[in-house]
Order: C-alpha cells, then sequence, then structure tokens
C-alpha cells in the first residue's frame, strides 16, 4: 500500500480518474428470486450472490444464469431493513471456506457467516469485537460500514465505505479474526479520497485481491449522508489501489455511456481483461443483476 501521507499512524490516500484505464458493461441480467444483491465471489465454476437482506445467498450458473438459494437460518425470506444481517462483504479463505460479514453499521448486522460450499453447512457468529476493533483503528464517530472484504499475503483486509464525503478506509487484520480469533491490526490504517462522481463522493462497496499488495475496487456515487438510509446513485468506478496510490475509472455500459447502477459486487477474471459485478436497485421489488464487464489497462 502506498504511503504518501501519514497522521496519527494513518495512511491517507487520495485517488485520481485515470484515463488509461476502462470497464465497460457489456451485457447484463436480472437473476430472479435475488434481491439486495451485496458482495460477489467465484466459487470453482460458479457464483455465489450475496443477499444484504436475508440470511440466505444464491448460487449463480454463469453459463445460463440459474439461480440455486441457499439458506443460512430461518427461511432465508427477505427482511425488514431493522432487521436484516446486512452481509456486504464476502471472502474464501486457504481451507475453502466463504465467510460473510455484516457491515456493522448498526448492532444488529455484526454477525459473520462461515459456510462450507462442500458440506453446505452454516455457522453463525455475532462478533461485535470485531466492528468495535475496526472503527477504533479507523477512528470513526459512528458505526463502521464495511463492504468489502480481501485475504491474501497473510491477512485479512476489510473495507470501510465512507458516505456523505466521508472517506472510505480499510484496516488489516490476521485472517484468523474470521474463525474467532480476537482482532489484531497487522498492517496500517488507511483511508481513501476517492473523490466523486456528478457532485456525489464516491464510497468503496466492495474489493478484490489483485496481484501481491493489490486490491481492486467498485465504488458507487450514492446520495445520503447514512450508511443506513438510500439514496439516489448517479454510477459507479471501478479502480486499482497499488504501490502508486489509487485510481479509478467511471463504468460505462455497452454504448459508451455513463453506467448509473449502484454495483455492489466485483469479480475479476484471473486476465484481468474483464469480470463480474452484481449490481442492487435498492429496491425490493427489483431483482438484482449480474452484468458482465470488459476492462482495460488494469494490467502491469
Amino acid at each position: 500500500m502506498p504511503r504518501e501521507q501519514a497522521t496519527g499512524g494513518t495512511v491517507r490516500i487520495p485517488a485520481i480518474e485515470d484515463a488509461a484505464l476502462e470497464a465497460r458493461v457489456v451485457v447484463e441480467h436480472a437473476l430472479l428470486g435475488v434481491t439486495a444483491g451485496s458482495a460477489l465471489l467465484k466459487v470453482g465454476a460458479r457464483l455465489l450472490a450475496v443477499h444484504d437482506d436475508a440470511f440466505r445467498v444464491s448460487w449463480i450458473d454463469p453459463a445460463t444464469f440459474g439461480v440455486t438459494p441457499l439458506v443460512l437460518a430461518g427461511d432465508g425470506t427477505a427482511l425488514a431493513k431493522s432487521v436484516k444481517p446486512d452481509f456486504e462483504s464476502a471472502a474464501r479463505t486457504s481451507d475453502g471456506a466463504i465467510h460473510l460479514l455484516g457491515s456493522g453499521s448498526t448492532e444488529r448486522r455484526c454477525a459473520i457467516a462461515r459456510i462450507d460450499p462442500i458440506e453446505g453447512t452454516v455457522v453463525l457468529s455475532a462478533r461485535r469485537d470485531l466492528y468495535e476493533h475496526v472503527q477504533g483503528a479507523l477512528g470513526l464517530g459512528v458505526r463502521p460500514n464495511i463492504e468489502g472484504a480481501v485475504v491474501g499475503c497473510g491477512r485479512l483486509r476489510l473495507f470501510h465505505r465512507g458516505v456523505g464525503g466521508a472517506p472510505s478506509g480499510c484496516v488489516d487484520l490476521r485472517v484468523d479474526v474470521l474463525d474467532g480469533a480476537a482482532p489484531h491490526r497487522v498492517g496500517a490504517v488507511c483511508t481513501f479520497e476517492l473523490g466523486a462522481l456528478d457532485g456525489v463522493s464516491l464510497g468503496i462497496t466492495d474489493a478484490v485481491a489483485a496481484r501481491g499488495e493489490e486490491c481492486m475496487f467498485v465504488a458507487a456515487a450514492e446520495d445520503t449522508a447514512s450508511a443506513i438510509a438510500d439514496g439516489a446513485v448517479v454510477g459507479s468506478v471501478l479502480g486499482l489501489i497499488d504501490s502508486s496510490g489509487a485510481r479509478w475509472t467511471r463504468l460505462v455500459d455497452v454504448d459508451g455511456r455513463p453506467y448509473r447502477g449502484k454495483v455492489e459486487g466485483l469479480v475479476v477474471d484471473e486476465s484481468f481483461g474483464g469480470g463480474w459485478i452484481l449490481t442492487d436497485a435498492d429496491d425490493p421489488e427489483q431483482p438484482t443483476t449480474i452484468g458482465r464487464i470488459e476492462i482495460k489497462g488494469f494490467t502491469a
């Protein structure tokens, strides 16, 4: 991670819009039965879509876009905002387990779900200690809003989404925190000054590992001052965090016009020439969509 400026142990990373990067949404499909899509993982030949409004995830066949639900607890139906788990990030550890993390934006949203994809078993754990640690590390005056989780290089990097002009940030922890270990910082605390789209500030909504310490991310421009309240979305960006800083490009549609969706999930191909995005309409009557993207400029 770059270290342009540091104050009180926090590294501030400014971001730029980079004309050398391109990201185009070339096709989209509605995922029937999937609402409030909030994170995306590739597991073998399948994709896993995470819901923030239910104790449920959905396996996606990328060839047919068929949906196979997996209930995590209860009956898996969509819940009211005040009681939903708000799973906003997902990561896979070296043992093959999938871990879903609540955002932590309310006390009810501090759960971690561990899924064994072979057995289909699920273990839910309340982890208030983890979210309190992240809040303290980032020096937040409000609860954290964890929207991205990246496992790699022996650590877990958690990404907090800033709203209302507040910066996004990340904290590096030991990866065993996902299996119940006490949280301990193992790297720098960083904040990101991402800028804005059409006058609306950007906040990180998901992140994935790239090469070494590098991460790719998506960020949405949502006009809200609260991590809980929804707002109008003017677009999303795809970006890269590397040793030189952070840079991004606006997502556009197949015709080159600004893509207006709120992207909440990201998977990137090993070639860095394409990937998948998950878009949430913030409307329980509208299904989540999955999109295939073509990207340029993200390779070394």
